[in-house]
C-alpha cells in the first residue's frame, strides 16, 4: 500500500517538472505581455477619484441653479398672481362706481316719476271733492308738468281750450296710471340688482340708513320716531346706495 503511494507521489512529481501542450482551446500564447505595475493603478484611481469628485461638484452646481430657478420661477408667479388680483380688484372697483352712478342716476328719474303721481293724486282728489277752479295765482299741472319734464313737447300739450273737471280728471287718471307703470317697470329693474327702497316711515331712527333734515315736536309719538319721508332712501345689496331723508318725533312742546 505503501508502495503504491509512493509511486503515485512520484509520477505527480514528474508532472510537474515536465513541460505540458497548450490546451488547443487556449489559442497561441500572446507574443508579450505587460507586466502589473501597482504605482500605475493608484496613479488610474487617484485621477478616477478626481474626476468623480468634479463631476459631484458639477452636479451639485447644476442641482443649485436649478433650484434657484425654481425659487426665481415660484416668487414671479406669486407677483403676477397678486398683480392679477390687484387688477381685478381695480377693474371690480371701477366697474362698481360705474354701476352705483347710472343707478342714482335712475333714482332721479324715479323721484321725478314719484312726484308726478303724487301731484296727479293730488289733482284728482281735488277735482272730486269740487268743481271750482283754481285760483289763477296757483301754478297749473301743466305748468309743473313742464318743469318736471321741461321739453317742447310737454309745453305744446298746454292748450287754451277749456276743459271740464270730468274732462281733466279722466286725463289726470290716465296720464298717473302711464306713469305708475312706468314708474312700477322701473321699481322692478332697480329690484332685480338688488336695490329696494329703505322702509323708514313709522320706524325708529338710523343713523346708518337715515339723515334727519328736521324735528318735529309731538306729544302723540314716540320720541326718535320717523314722522315724515322728505327723500326716499334705497339699499344696494348690504350697502347704502341713498340715505333717506327724514324728519323725525320729538317730545315735549315749542314754548
Amino acid at each position: 500500500m505503501t508502495n503504491d503511494k509512493e509511486a503515485l507521489f512520484a509520477k505527480f512529481l514528474d508532472y510537474l517538472h515536465s513541460e505540458q501542450p497548450i490546451p488547443e482551446y487556449l489559442g497561441e500564447p500572446p507574443e508579450s505581455a505587460n507586466s502589473f505595475d501597482p504605482y500605475q493603478m493608484v496613479a488610474e484611481w487617484t485621477a478616477l477619484r478626481h474626476e468623480v469628485k468634479q463631476q459631484g461638484k458639477l452636479l451639485r452646481s447644476t442641482q443649485d441653479a436649478l433650484v434657484q430657478a425654481l425659487e426665481v420661477t415660484r416668487a414671479d408667479k406669486e407677483q403676477l398672481q397678486i398683480r392679477l388680483e390687484e387688477s381685478q380688484k381695480q377693474a371690480w372697483g371701477q366697474f362698481e362706481q360705474q354701476q352705483e352712478k347710472l343707478l342714482k342716476d335712475l333714482l332721479g328719474i324715479l323721484d321725478a316719476l314719484d312726484q308726478a303721481c303724487t301731484y296727479w293724486q293730488e289733482e284728482i282728489e281735488a277735482l272730486s271733492a269740487t268743481s271750482k277752479p283754481k285760483p289763477a295765482t296757483q301754478k297749473s299741472f301743466w305748468e309743473k308738468l313742464g318743469q318736471w319734464f321741461p321739453s317742447k313737447e310737454a309745453q305744446s300739450i298746454v292748450s287754451e281750450k277749456s276743459l271740464t273737471s270730468s274732462d281733466l280728471s279722466e286725463i289726470l287718471t290716465s296720464n298717473q296710471q302711464g306713469v305708475e307703470l312706468i314708474r312700477r317697470s322701473l321699481l322692478e329693474v332697480l329690484r332685480q340688482r338688488r336695490v329696494i327702497p329703505i322702509t323708514s316711515m313709522g320706524k325708529p331712527f338710523d343713523s346708518q340708513t337715515m339723515y334727519a333734515v328736521g324735528r318735529e315736536f309731538r306729544a302723540d309719538v314716540t320720541d326718535n320716531i320717523v314722522i315724515q319721508e322728505v327723500v326716499r332712501g334705497y339699499l344696494w345689496g348690504d350697502r347704502v346706495l341713498r340715505e333717506a331723508q327724514v324728519i323725525v318725533a320729538a317730545q315735549g312742546t315749542l314754548d
